[in-house]
């Protein structure tokens, strides 16, 4: 008998455990009461071999290798046995204890039915007789040649017995090891397709591990261990799905009633690059639709969740995921195509090719995204196809979902595709259908058609102004009531003029500054932002502008939120939130222009229109999204500036892989510096070949700059001076690709020529930064520095530094001075206040990063203290020609000894970054240079340093230990390149 019936006929006859104590010593510990009500059930009884198979055999394993000893299951002797328990699972809970002497496994996800060596195509959490410093990728606790158990996680109990937990929902296992997590992957996604199988032995079978419904196995390795305890828990598919499903609502409750993301589809073809999740019941999380942005059609429609799931970022933490949906649980579903006909009637996708789906938009005069309305809980998208506008309006009601269609200026019939499905039935003259398990009937002017595996809708013009509504219900009818409620719908004319405030709140949402009291030249005044705030918004901001007043400024945040600030004076006294709009794609920039805002996502620059005065965004108006995106977890769409002639800016990242090194597929305008005309019309590529540029700056005469992260084809941050055409180092996604020697990363001649590395206005050591933001001049004379001085960000070390440059036959190059001050946060994008003329700098905590915060925006104040510091560097044949914006000691600052350089060359390939190397050649690290003599001018406010075989370099640091005329200490470093050397 087992255990479990053993306490129970003890408690029959009245006897008690403590009676018995001989009886049961050496019994394994059954399950509690409360773990068989929790579900758990064992896998080893701990008394027999009952449920343990051989892999060998595949039959019942017979006493032999393997016994069962005292509640254990040992591995006495070494025979090649390896064992798996029956049933399977897939999604479970599983907990077991081994102690080892050498090697052995324990394996997931087994296919019984497969040949060949168990661990072939199994998951397996590594058993190793070893020590908590052992943290490799075949150290205990490893996930055997994929992940090492992290340092200082990793603790071995001292009597050898070492509990494990494994849990595994649709796909996502978490492993811990003596009570301690240890890592979390999600096998088949991009992080485990390009990182971690990538990176392993089993590389080249692509299904490793990918067996859903499987069983737990155990290695013979050949050496003696023993497990006990072996207990599994099912979690049902429901229960599996709650937390997803309940993150999921949270979401569309957070961000009202529609969310802009991309979706990867379980089909590449049903995958939405610029699309608009929209939950159609208030955030519950069963009825919605997604719009697909690029061609002008609903990608699907569901009642039951549709699968969707805000995987990544923003919205999680998962570096390398993407938010998903799943095109087979929808009520209908249509492929990444032209969603209308064209004007000359053709169906041929004219967007970019080299993939699925294509991508990009539509020709404008086939079809032109609009933008949409948010009214209350209804979304209504507006579009152009050919010469007639069109409202489309997603809702739901009695179980159905309805999408209704409001043409004007109709003039030519029309033909669009409603749904992709293998099976079309056309029914009541062309008033209803029956597709893929859905009915579809119309009310108003329309028709269905079938062909090609497509249901079609054909809108004639014989109305200029008209309302087709669809209704799609699970079943093969009309359900009953339709028309009534069809007909209680609000007008969609209604829903377009500006709807109910969606985030009033009972009190206003106040906070208090933190004014510095401190005497140095620049001093650091926090805005609080209201991190509590009633909607649990984070405000990781990615971009801000100031209105006209200077008093109020408008932020957005990675997040996808809109808010105002006001009361910015002097004192920060009393600083007043507004949230005005929510659900935006990852907006990372935002300017405003005749204090109308303008926002920044990867999705499109949305010009915000409040239709009804209450402060709030109610027509989210398509300014411009002429460029491609794809479903790249890394590409970004950074900053937004305007020049002085009115004209947009912003940067876009490319689609660095989960890792880092190489990229996933690229767009035609990844990678590159974009210019948009002033009035949206038009979009320019202006320079290409970035990798992940957090920032770009516009000068006051029209200079455009931009940062870069290191990375492959980037080996140190740089500061580029942006020319039309400029290749910014990265082959991949330079648009003139072909013109050059160096390959792209993915080709495996690797053929490279040094020749073609860009030359950036300066290369910036890592510890300098390492990730970059944005660069602004001063405006004018009331922040300490000349007018037109130019300031770099470091998102990655929180940094400001003054730039300075010079252009040597026909060469610019610089550096750099830090301006020593402790932000909240990151400096990403920076702003000068036109009320008070002071530098506002902002940003957030992402990854790759020492910022403090989440996210924050300070005033770096000027406080009329004397700044001392470096105006500028001049290379010469034999030296360095320095410039100071006060007058030096001329005793000190003559003097060698106050200079010290050390310099280095870096090596620009297709590898993540790079290391130092010496200037003369001769191997890795930094080189000392001499500083033979120092002269200072007549004015006193120069000197130049002679320098020994002094010669162009991509780093050099100086460090400058000097004096003012009055005897005040000035010490710090300044970081340059040197392209070339002038006369």
């Amino acid at each position: 008998m087992n255990n479990v019936t053993h306490k129970m006929m003890l408690a029959m006859t009245g006897l008690t455990l403590g009676t018995t104590p001989m009886l049961l010593a050496k019994q394994p510990v059954p399950l509690t009461e409360e773990e068989q009500v929790q579900g758990w059930k064992l896998l080893f009884n701990g008394e027999n071999l009952q449920g343990v198979k051989s892999w060998k055999t595949k039959a019942d394993l017979q006493t032999g290798a393997w016994q069962a000893v005292e509640g254990e299951l040992r591995l006495v002797k070494p025979a090649g046995e390896d064992i798996y328990f029956a049933p399977a699972y897939e999604n479970y809970e599983l907990e077991l204890e081994w102690k080892s002497e050498g090697n052995s496994g324990i394996l997931l996800r087994v296919n019984p039915g497969s040949k060949g060596a168990i661990w072939q195509g199994a998951l397996e959490m590594q058993v190793m007789n070893d020590t908590a410093e052992a943290t490799d990728k075949h150290s205990a606790g490893a996930l055997y040649d994929m992940i090492a158990p992290p340092k200082g996680k990793k603790v071995i109990n001292k009597d050898g017995w070492n509990k494990v937990k494994i849990v595994c929902e649709n796909g996502t296992l978490t492993h811990w090891f003596n009570g301690q997590k240890l890592y979390t992957y999600t096998v088949g996604d991009e992080t485990w397709n390009d990182t971690l199988l990538a990176n392993s032995k089993f590389k080249a079978n692509k299904a490793f591990g990918t067996f859903k419904k499987g069983v737990i196995g155990l290695q013979d390795h050949g050496d003696k261990v023993a497990y006990r305890n072996i207990k599994i828990r099912p979690i049902t598919a429901k229960a599996s799905l709650s937390k997803e499903e309940k993150f999921r609502n949270d979401i569309y409750k957070s961000n009202g009633p529609v969310v802009a993301t991309v979706l990867s589809a379980k089909d590449g073809a049903y995958d939405v690059n610029r699309g608009y999740v929209v939950t159609l019941d208030e955030g519950a999380g069963n009825a919605g639709v997604v719009f697909n942005a690029d061609t002008m059609q609903l990608s699907g429609g569901w009642l039951n969740g549709g699968g969707v799931a805000f995987k990544g970022l923003p919205f999680q933490s998962g570096h390398g995921a993407t938010p998903v949906w799943n095109e087979k649980e929808a009520l209908f579903a249509a492929k990444n195509e032209p969603g209308w006909l064209s004007p000359d009637g053709k169906w041929d996708d004219p967007r970019a090719g080299g993939g699925t789906p294509r991508l990009g938009t539509l020709p404008k005069g086939w079809a032109k995204f609009k933008g949409y309305y948010v009214s209350g809980k209804d979304v209504v998208f507006s579009y152009s196809v050919g010469e007639a506008d069109v409202l489309d309006h997603p809702a739901s009601i009695d179980g159905s979902l309805v999408r209704e269609l409001k043409f004007s200026s109709l003039k030519k019939d029309k033909l669009m595709v409603f749904a992709d499905t293998a099976k079309v039935e056309v029914g009541d003259g062309g008033k209803t259908a029956k597709a893929g398990g859905a009915f579809f009937s119309i009310k108003g002017s329309a028709s269905f058609e079938g062909k090609d595996g497509k249901l079609l809708l054909k809108v004639p013009a014989d109305m200029a102004d008209k309302l087709v509504q669809v209704v799609i219900n699970k079943g093969e009818s009309v359900p009953q009531g339709v028309s009534d409620a069809l007909a209680k719908l609000k007008p969609v004319g209604e829903l377009i003029k500006g709807g109910p405030q969606r985030y009033k709140t009972d009190q206003p949402i106040i906070t208090k500054g933190q004014v510095s009291d401190k005497k140095d030249s620049y001093v650091v005044d926090r805005l609080t932002l209201p991190n509590k705030n009633p909607f649990g918004k984070q405000l990781r901001v990615g971009g801000f502008d100031f209105f006209s007043d200077g008093k109020s400024l408008a932020f957005c945040t990675w997040d996808g939120d809109l808010w105002k600030a006001t009361g910015i004076d002097k004192d920060l006294g009393k600083l007043e939130y507004q949230l005005i709009a929510t659900g935006l794609h990852e907006s990372l920039g935002l300017t405003i222009v005749n204090d109308e805002i303008y926002t920044l996502g990867n999705d499109q620059i949305t010009k915000h229109v409040d239709l009804n005065g209450d402060g709030e965004t109610d027509f989210f108006q398509c300014f411009n999204n002429d460029w491609p995106i794809n479903k790249g977890f890394h590409i970004f769409s950074f900053d937004l500036k305007n020049d002085k002639d009115g004209n947009f800016w912003f940067v876009q990242g490319s689609p660095v892989r989960s890792g880092g090194r190489g990229f996933e597929r690229i767009a035609a305008m990844n990678g590159s510096i974009l210019k948009v005309s002033k009035d949206g019309s038009k979009l320019e590529q202006y320079a290409s070949g970035l990798r992940a540029p957090n920032g770009m700056g516009v000068g006051p005469n029209g200079e455009i700059t931009a940062g870069d992260n290191e990375g492959t084809f980037v080996p140190r941050c740089p500061i580029h001076w942006i020319t039309p055409g400029y290749f910014g180092g990265v082959v991949n996604t330079y648009n003139k690709k072909e013109e050059l020697k160096t390959v792209v990363w993915e080709d495996k001649s690797h053929a490279h020529e040094p020749s073609e590395m860009p030359k950036p206005l300066t290369w910036l050591p890592r510890d300098v930064d390492n990730s970059n933001g944005c660069q602004i001049w001063v405006p004018n004379d009331k922040w300490g520095m000349p007018k037109g001085q130019m300031l770099h960000c470091s998102y990655g070390t929180s940094s400001i530094y003054t730039v300075y440059h010079e252009t040597v036959n026909g060469q610019i190059q610089g550096g750099v001075v830090k301006i020593p001050v402790r932000l909240t946060s990151s400096a990403m994008r920076a702003r000068f206040n036109p009320a008070d003329g002071q530098l506002y700098v902002g940003g957030l905590r992402g990854w790759q990063t020492n910022a403090a915060e989440l996210g924050g925006i300070d005033r770096i104040r000027y406080t009329g203290e004397k700044f001392n510091t470096l105006v500028s560097a001049e290379a010469k044949e034999d030296g360095l020609k320095l410039n100071f914006n006060f007058k030096l000691d001329e005793e000190l600052a003559g003097d060698p000894e106050s200079y010290s350089i050390k310099a280095a060359n870096i090596l620009w390939s297709r590898e993540y970054g790079t290391k130092e190397y010496k200037v003369d050649g001769s191997g890795e690290g930094w080189s000392k240079m001499e500083v033979t003599d120092a002269k200072v001018s007549e004015d006193g406010k120069s000197v130049f340093i002679k320098v020994k075989g002094f010669k162009p370099v991509h780093e050099l640091q100086l460090d400058i230990d000097v004096e003012t005329e009055d005897g005040e200490e000035v010490l710090f470093p300044t970081w340059m390149t040197i392209h070339k050397l002038g006369k």
